[in-house]
């Protein structure tokens, strides 16, 4: 009885447990493949997949002669397969066919390769003769009302009422305006990141990527912004994509199922980024400073990349290039450059310009002091490497110009502050690649900054489209915007932007008279800027200020321009055989901005709290 019941136990347990799980094992399944296609004739010859889905095998087939898998290997979450390709250089465009598995278990998917978009050798990147035109996509136009709420997506609604809820603007609302911003002067739009941000909560501001491969729905989709970027080229308006390397949402679907351990930089409990790009050059500073500001969080909702992992490294690279392939870009603007490895950073940069040489690379570098601020910029003959960025935000300049117009004029104090910054320039290798702004979708508008001064708002505007620097303005900014109160609230709406608004500000007609004195201030600057050849490429020549007049001239050999502030709440006179190196053998001034001209006397009388902008005629 006893081997009858063992028997009978053993067959049961082959027939009935061990035969259905050889025989039903479940199959191989792919979700998804980042990056979802990619391109012919690229420089780089290897192409790592990221393959996300079920039952996932390292046995995979490629059928094709033109490319051929380095490596497979499922990852530490069965859930993921990393593929290694290698691609001919002559491999055309094509689907790509693949198994992944064995047996009656394996599936196959098509990958594609892409043709390469041609408009890429037309690529001109940024230059000193570019103006900029910064947007907050979701509190410009809101030009597609039914993609307001998109069901399914973590924060569905709109309300305008709440300064960090989402309010609708979105692509659609940017294409309608764009000759309003040609009109303006503007060579170039840089949008807060468009790319899915599918968060519970302050999804409008697009710094919590879910998804690096998609525009955000509500924004609308890939194939809209890609005709953005085509309409906008054909205006002669190029676009910068605003790009995060630092973190991504915790929505992200690499944060909710990791491949591995190493992905994100995580701790025993949540431990927040110090902030502190000191870190990175201070010769006294202690690890635990460092390891705080590169692997702590800038936010509990925004997991931090590791990207000293060759995986991450990769896949983050990849998504850049594919990005420029994609949508035609000419630039990028890198969000809080400090805090990611900067080893990384500096061979994302490396590969996106080889692969495109006329691209341009800016970062956001929020320091304080130009010793901080110069140590990211390459050509730094005080790093031993390099970090092949061309430019950054000049922080340095806008904390000047804000406190040139609001400080009592001194020995380092008001309009000094001004001339003491450039005078650090000596620590740029190219000092005109500098992203100069006033304001900035972080910071309190500029026009409430001034106290709401028109003169003092058309002295900041001078100096920013006039000095050296790529400039860059503030949506809003042109018609007196003036919010001052946490980020929310300077992001704000502008005003016509929506059906049934009270007042459209993009209506000369609905305008105040400041409002519209301001606009066309900033037109006439912008548009006559970008025919001269002195603000755009001349170089500049600083005079030491005296008694809060602070005098400065660009210098073409086709053209000379001269620009007088004065912060005084009076008339000065300024002696013109002060100048007489730049503008001696000079007849007359002519105003940029009205065409008067007048004969050079000995002295020049300059108007209360004012900026003057002259060019000079034999």
């Amino acid at each position: 009885m006893a081997s009858g019941a063992l028997l009978r136990s053993f067959l049961f347990v082959v027939i009935f447990g061990g035969l259905p799980a050889i025989l039903m094992a479940q199959k191989t399944e792919i979700y998804r493949v980042d990056p979802p296609h990619w391109f012919a004739g690229m420089q780089n010859d290897t192409l790592y997949l990221l393959v996300k889905g079920a039952h996932l095998s390292d046995k995979v087939v490629v059928d094709g002669k033109t490319v051929s898998v380095i490596e497979s290997q499922v990852s530490e979450n069965k859930d993921y397969l990393h593929l290694w390709l290698l691609l001919s250089p002559t491999a055309p465009a094509q689907k790509v066919k693949f198994e992944v598995g064995a047996g009656r278990n394996k599936t196959k998917f098509l990958y594609e390769i892409k043709a390469r978009n041609q408009a890429h050798g037309a690529m001109q990147g940024l230059s000193q003769k570019d103006f900029i035109y910064l947007i907050t996509p979701d509190r410009f136009v809101n030009g597609n009302p039914k993609n307001d709420a998109i069901k399914g997506m973590q924060e569905p609604t709109v309300n305008r009422a709440e300064p960090y809820a989402r309010h609708g603007g979105d692509i659609a609302g940017i294409q309608q305006k764009l000759d309003y911003i040609k009109n303006l002067g503007v060579t170039a739009i840089w949008s807060n990141p468009l790319l899915e941000n599918d968060q519970p909560k302050e999804s409008y501001h697009g710094y919590a990527i879910t998804d690096n491969y998609i525009i955000d729905p509500r924004f609308g989709t890939n194939e809209e912004f890609y005709n953005l970027v085509k309409v906008g080229h054909q205006k002669g308006i190029k676009t910068i994509m605003d790009m995060v390397y630092n973190h991504i949402g915790d929505r992200h679907y690499l944060v909710q199922s990791p491949p591995d351990s190493g992905w994100f930089n995580w701790w025993p409990a949540y431990t927040q980024t110090n902030y502190r790009a000191t870190t990175l050059m201070d010769p006294y500073a202690s690890e635990f400073d460092k390891a705080k500001l590169q692997n702590g969080w800038f936010d509990k909702h925004m997991a931090d990349l590791n990207q000293k992992h060759p995986a991450v490294a990769k896949w983050l690279i990849q998504n850049s290039i594919w990005l420029i392939e994609e949508f035609d870009l000419d630039a990028f603007r890198i969000d809080t450059y400090a805090y990611p490895d900067q080893d990384f950073m500096s061979r994302l940069n490396k590969a996106v310009l080889n692969q495109y040489p006329n691209f341009f690379i800016f970062a956001e570098t929020w320091v304080h002091g130009h010793p901080v601020q110069s140590f990211f910029p390459g050509n730094n003959p005080n790093r031993a490497d390099e970090t092949h960025l061309q430019s950054v935000t000049d922080f340095q300049l806008h904390y000047a110009i804000n406190d040139a117009i609001n400080q009592p004029f001194g020995w380092t104090e008001g309009v000094n502050r001004i001339y003491y910054t450039l005078a650090a320039d000596w620590l740029y290798s190219k000092p005109e690649n500098l992203v100069t702004f006033v304001d900035n979708h972080d910071l309190a508008r500029f026009y409430g900054v001034t106290g709401k001064n028109l003169s003092k708002f058309k002295i900041g505007m001078g100096l920013l489209l006039t000095l050296r620097g790529i400039p860059s303005m503030y949506y809003g900014t042109e018609v007196l915007m003036a919010e001052t109160d946490g980020h929310g609230k300077i992001r704000e709406d502008f005003s016509g932007g929506w059906p049934g608004d009270a007042m459209d500000k993009f209506d000369i007609a609905n305008r105040t008279a400041e409002e519209n004195q301001a606009f066309g201030f900033i037109k006439s600057l912008a548009n006559y800027r970008k025919t001269s050849k002195a603000l755009t490429e001349g170089k500049l020549i600083q005079f030491v200020p005296v008694e809060g007049v602070y005098v400065y001239f660009r210098v073409h050999p086709e053209q000379t321009i001269m620009i007088v502030v004065n912060s005084n709440p009076k008339i000065q006179a300024v002696k013109m055989e002060d100048f007489a190196e730049v503008a001696g053998g000079f007849k007359k001034t002519k105003s940029v901005l009205t065409g008067f001209e007048a004969p050079i006397m000995k002295y020049l009388n300059t108007g209360e709290m004012s900026i003057s902008i002259f060019e000079l005629v034999k």
